[in-house]
């Protein structure tokens, strides 16, 4: 299985600004099950000057490219917001990746 964690960085200063056009956003580019399972869909933390946001899913099979083309429409609805930062990590899951090493995911 695939997973992406996806995290948004910006400067406070821009927390309510980024905040309604999330809410906007989201209204436009609602979670869509038939592409990807939603484990985490926003936890935010301030770290210095900045807020770090993340949401993590799990791809469905074969839809991958879709999920990936969707993600990045997405971002750049928040490109004109000065000093906003994605970025998109891609994991294996324990179960798909252990085989890669010869092994099996433990119970």
């Amino acid at each position: 299985m695939v997973l992406i964690l996806s995290t948004t960085r910006f400067p406070i200063s821009k927390a309510k600004e980024v905040s309604l056009r999330y809410i906007e956003v989201t209204k436009e580019f609602p979670p869509d099950k038939t592409l990807e399972k939603v484990i985490l869909r926003l936890a935010a933390r301030v770290t210095g000057n900045e807020i770090e946001s993340i949401g993590l899913s799990e791809v469905k099979e074969g839809k991958y490219e879709e999920v990936l083309k969707r993600s990045m429409k997405l971002q750049l609805r928040f490109a004109d917001i000065e000093g906003i930062t994605f970025k998109n990590e891609i994991f294996l899951s324990g179960v798909a990746a252990f085989p890669m090493v010869g092994l099996e995911m433990p119970e």
